[in-house]
């Protein structure tokens, strides 16, 4: 399998303390992800640890430091993407940096660990009754937001409603099945779900589920958005080039350890390189090339995840051509999920498994629907069978390096069979709205899709006039099977609705799955304190960087 996956987590290498949203833990177990295979096989895995050597297991746990350590007061990292709003109330503050700025600057009511469990945060305990359609959370008192104001249960409700009114930000496709949210005194809310959903709860974890203040907001601040619970607070922005945060001198659960953190886009990769070379980045995302390099100066340390997302080509399944079945056929049969994972990242990261649209480490991945293989006979008769008469299409893609060089590979191999396409990229904001549920004029998309360990994650990709749909997929049995397995506890009947799920979604060819990604991070020597998770959302939370280090 070339390159792939050679030297990468099989699901998430955590460096530092493994610590939450602080406060007293109750861990509540998540439903188990199904084992997805490694270049070894199916549950086997191969981790690279800080030192750039190989270690066996499902994640690492590095050592806290030493409790008289001495810290940089500043820490200052690469951001992967351009961020032109924070307002976690606005549709353009999507983006792949989301969930990083959220979990330093804003807390969600529950917080999901590394190990795949539920720990208190915002809320000190959950409730829901015998048909999950009512989830009751008791909230954490003493808590206070940035400009002051203290939470309460009003600023839940506020939230949801703010957010039900804002279509396209990430609360509101959380939040989507629920009917409404009551407050039961100032520190207990229950939200009323339309239909059973037995892992709700991780509706409520996700970091990018945050709570905003009613005050701030109804105020006129302008930086209403900014304001949070978190354990920083922001303090300056530079549209599309930097964030600063300040420690949250006040915050309810274990303080930062640095006392300023800064975030960076840095567009070109060379140009961080030697801004880490240089001391003057802490945290820089690396390529392929120089997994090797890093690894082996004794200046740095490497951090290796691989996202749970799915990198996939989307059809806009509303146009006549990329709506014909034939035409998918053919654009499927004609690519080669491996030479564009080499051609995108080098070959470092690991190829869709199945044909299925599902996550790396997803709950209820059926190994057993097939992929399709590179066939360029087959893909021409399928054309031919088509509707499609020469037509220039248009692939949108995201910006990132990475999504770029993908849709250039497919462009190559469609226009190995005669689809002619044209590029045209996006950042993250041009591409939610490129690509909006109402923008209809784009006939392939080259994205990622952000999916979780849960298995109704897969409900933004399907629901019909949810800008995560990038296909604009409308089909009702896939709907209502995703709703049927919301509501059904853990087993093979719920199994039985994810597999049916797949199975469909697989012939009708919405989604042509590529690629998880491998990514690296590369450090200063002495760096620490991060949670990766597989979703990208990294917990920066309590990163350090420690003072002479040998």
């Amino acid at each position: 399998m070339k390159k792939t996956i050679c030297l990468i987590l099989s699901l998430v290498l955590c460096i530092g303390l493994l610590a939450g949203c602080g406060g007293t833990k109750t861990e509540t177990p998540a439903p188990a992800a199904t084992e997805a295979p490694s270049a070894g096989g199916k549950g086997e895995s191969a981790l690279i640890n800080t030192g750039g050597a190989i270690t066996e297991g499902n994640q690492t746990e590095a050592t806290p430091p030493p409790a008289e350590a001495e810290y940089y007061d500043e820490l200052r990292m690469y951001i992967g993407d351009k961020v032109a709003v924070i307002d976690p109330m606005s549709a353009n503050a999507g983006g792949t940096q989301l969930g990083i700025i959220d979990h330093l600057a804003y807390d969600s009511l529950v917080y999901y660990n590394i190990n795949g469990n539920y720990d208190p945060c915002l809320a000190l305990e959950w409730s829901t009754n015998d048909d999950a359609t009512e989830w009751t959370y008791k909230l954490r008192e003493g808590v206070k937001f940035h400009n002051g104001e203290p939470f309460t249960a009003d600023d839940v409700v506020f939230t949801f409603e703010t957010a039900m009114a804002n279509p396209g930000c990430a609360p509101s496709s959380l939040w989507n099945t629920v009917d409404h949210v009551e407050a039961n005194g100032d520190y207990e809310v229950t939200f009323y779900l339309k239909g059973g959903n037995v892992d709700f709860i991780y509706k409520t974890a996700d970091p990018t589920a945050v709570i905003v203040n009613r005050e701030a907001y109804e105020s006129g601040d302008e930086h209403a958005g900014w304001i949070g619970t978190g354990p920083f607070k922001i303090v300056d922005m530079v549209p599309n080039d930097s964030i600063t945060y300040e420690a949250n001198e006040d915050y309810w659960g274990e303080k930062p350890l640095c006392k300023k953190f800064i975030q960076r886009y840095i567009a070109e990769e060379t140009a961080r390189n030697i801004m880490l070379e240089n001391d003057e980045l802490d945290f820089v995302n690396v390529s392929g090339q120089y997994i090797k390099q890093y690894s082996e100066d004794p200046r740095f340390v490497i951090n290796s995840y691989v996202m749970n997302n799915l990198n996939f080509v989307g059809f806009n399944m509303s146009k006549p051509i990329t709506g014909d079945i034939n035409f998918r056929l053919a654009c499927a049969y004609a690519m080669d999920r491996e030479e564009i994972l080499d051609i995108a990242l080098d070959g470092y990261g690991q190829v869709a498994e199945t044909g299925a649209y599902w996550g790396f480490k997803t709950a209820y991945k059926d190994y057993d629907i097939p992929a399709w293989e590179q066939d360029l006979d087959k893909a021409k008769e399928y054309l031919e069978k088509s509707v499609y008469n020469g037509e220039t299409l248009t692939i949108c893609a995201l910006s990132m390096p990475q999504t770029s060089k993908a849709a250039q590979a497919v462009q190559n191999e469609l226009g190995a069979i005669g689809i002619k396409c044209e590029i045209e990229t996006f950042d993250s904001p041009g591409m939610t709205a490129a690509t909006a549920w109402d923008a209809n004029d784009k006939d392939l998309i080259v994205t990622s899709g952000a999916l979780s360990p849960l298995g109704d994650s897969i409900r933004a990709m399907v629901t019909p006039n949810n800008n995560f749909n990038k296909a604009k997929y409308d089909n009702p049995e896939v709907m209502d099977l995703v709703n049927q397995a919301a509501a059904t506890p853990d087993g093979p009947e719920r199994q039985a609705l994810y597999y049916k799920i797949q199975e469909i979604m697989h012939d009708e060819l919405p989604y042509y799955p590529t690629f998880h990604m491998a990514l690296y991070i590369a450090a200063q020597k002495g760096t620490g304190g991060t949670i990766f998770f597989p979703t990208n959302y990294h917990d920066y939370g309590l990163a350090y960087r420690l003072k002479n280090v040998d």
